[in-house]
C-alpha cells in the first residue's frame, strides 16, 4: 500500500470493504476471499489480479494507468521528443523508451505527480548512464 501511496482507509473507501478485510486480504491472513474482493482490492490498488495473488510479479509495463497518469506519461514523451529534436540527439528506439519509462517514473513518484522539465533534460544529458 504505501508503494501505491494509498492507505488502508482509502482503500475502504474505494472498495466498500472494511479495513480488517483489507489488511486480512492484503496480509495473507484471510484463508478464501471471494473474487469480489480480490478484483476490488486490485482496482483500488491498480495493480493486475494475479500481482495482487502473487501469481505474477509486478511489472509497471501492466500497470494500468490512471487518466492523470496517461497526461504525465503524455507530457514527458512530448517533452522527452521536443528537447531530442531541438538538440538533435540521435537515440534508438530502445534507449528512447528507456529515457521516457525513467522520466515518467520519476515524476511519478514526485508528490503531487507532474511531468518534470528539468529531470527530462538531465536524462537526455545523462543517457548513457540509462540501459536499454
Amino acid at each position: 500500500m504505501s508503494r501505491r501511496k494509498i492507505n488502508a482507509a482509502e482503500i475502504e473507501r474505494r472498495t466498500g470493504l472494511n479495513r480488517n478485510t483489507v489488511y486480512s486480504i492484503l496480509g495473507g491472513n484471510s484463508k478464501s476471499p471471494s473474487m469480489h474482493n480480490l478484483q476490488l482490492l486490485a482496482k483500488a490498488l491498480n495493480i493486475n489480479l494475479e500481482v495482487l495473488t502473487g501469481n505474477k510479479e509486478e511489472d509497471a509495463s501492466f500497470e494500468i494507468l490512471t487518466a492523470s497518469q496517461v497526461k504525465i506519461f503524455a507530457d514527458i514523451t512530448n517533452m522527452m521528443t521536443q528537447t531530442i529534436i531541438e538538440q538533435n540527439v540521435n537515440l534508438s528506439i530502445g534507449k528512447l523508451t528507456a529515457l521516457i519509462k525513467e522520466s515518467y517514473e520519476y515524476s511519478i513518484l514526485q508528490d503531487p505527480p507532474i511531468a518534470n522539465d528539468v529531470f527530462v533534460k538531465w536524462v537526455i544529458k545523462n543517457r548513457d548512464k540509462f540501459s536499454t
